[in-house]
C-alpha cells in the first residue's frame, strides 16, 4: 500500500486537483473492498487543512458515489463531512450532513444516535442563533442517555451546559439556567480541569475545550 500512502500524504499537504481524483481512482483499485475504499476517502479527507475543506468534502462524496457499501461507511462519510463543515463554521451545511448521517443509521443503532445527537444539538443551536427549538431539546435528551464516560468529556459537558441554559430559560427554570451558565463559564477558564483529567493524563493526553466565538458571545450576553 506504499503508493497510496504516499499519494494520500501528498494531497493532505497540497490539496487535491481534478487530475488527482483520476490518479486516486487507479490506486483504489488495489484496495480490496468498497468499505475500505470509502474509508480511505474519508480518513484522508478529514486530515486536509481547513483551506481545502471543499476538496475534502468532494473526496468523501466521491467515495460515497463510486463505491456502494453498507450503513457504517455511509454514516461515517456523512459524519466526517459534518465535522469538516463544523470546523470551518459552515453550521447549516454541517447540520445537513449530520442529518444524512442520522438517516444512514436506520434502526437499532442507539449508541451511535446518542453520540450523533451531540453534534446535531450543537449545530442546531448555532443555526438557530442560540434560541430554543423542539428539535434542540430532543437532541439534548437523546445525548443525555449516553454513557457517563461519553458525557464526561469537556466538549460534552460544555455543550450540555450551554444548551441547558436555553432549555431551562424556556421553561422558566431560572436557578437551573444560572447554574449551567456559571458552569459553562468556569469551563472556559484556562486552568479548568474536567472530570476525565486524571484518567487522560495517565494516558499522556491533555484535553482542551473546543468552543466557538458564537457560543462565547452567547454566554457573555446572558443576564440572569
Amino acid at each position: 500500500m506504499g503508493k497510496i500512502d504516499d499519494f494520500e500524504k501528498r494531497i493532505i499537504l497540497q490539496g487535491m486537483s481534478d487530475a488527482d481524483i483520476s490518479e486516486y481512482e487507479k490506486l483504489l483499485k488495489r484496495v480490496h473492498s468498497n468499505f475500505l475504499k470509502r474509508q480511505h476517502c474519508y480518513t484522508t479527507a478529514i486530515q486536509l487543512p481547513d483551506k481545502y475543506s471543499e476538496q475534502a468534502v468532494r473526496l468523501i462524496n466521491y467515495g460515497l458515489e463510486s463505491f456502494p457499501d453498507g450503513w457504517f461507511s455511509t454514516y461515517s462519510s456523512y459524519h466526517y463531512i459534518g465535522q469538516i463543515y463544523e470546523r470551518t463554521g459552515e453550521y447549516g451545511k454541517a447540520y445537513e450532513a449530520f442529518l444524512l448521517a442520522k438517516e444512514a443509521l436506520g434502526e437499532d443503532k442507539s449508541s451511535y444516535l446518542q453520540e450523533l445527537s451531540k453534534e446535531l444539538m450543537w449545530m442546531k443551536l448555532h443555526i438557530d442563533a442560540f434560541c430554543y427549538s423542539k428539535e434542540l431539546e430532543e437532541y439534548f435528551l437523546c445525548f443525555s442517555l449516553s454513557d457517563e464516560f461519553s458525557k464526561a468529556f469537556l466538549s460534552s459537558e460544555f455543550r450540555m451546559a450551554v444548551v441547558n441554559i436555553i432549555i431551562s430559560l424556556h421553561y422558566g427554570r431560572t436557578d437551573e439556567a444560572k447554574s449551567s451558565l456559571e458552569k459553562a463559564k468556569r469551563m472556559c477558564k484556562a486552568d479548568y480541569k474536567g472530570r476525565l483529567y486524571d484518567l487522560l493524563k495517565r494516558h499522556k493526553y491533555t484535553e482542551t475545550l473546543k468552543t466557538t466565538p458564537e457560543a462565547i458571545d452567547f454566554l457573555n450576553s446572558v443576564k440572569i
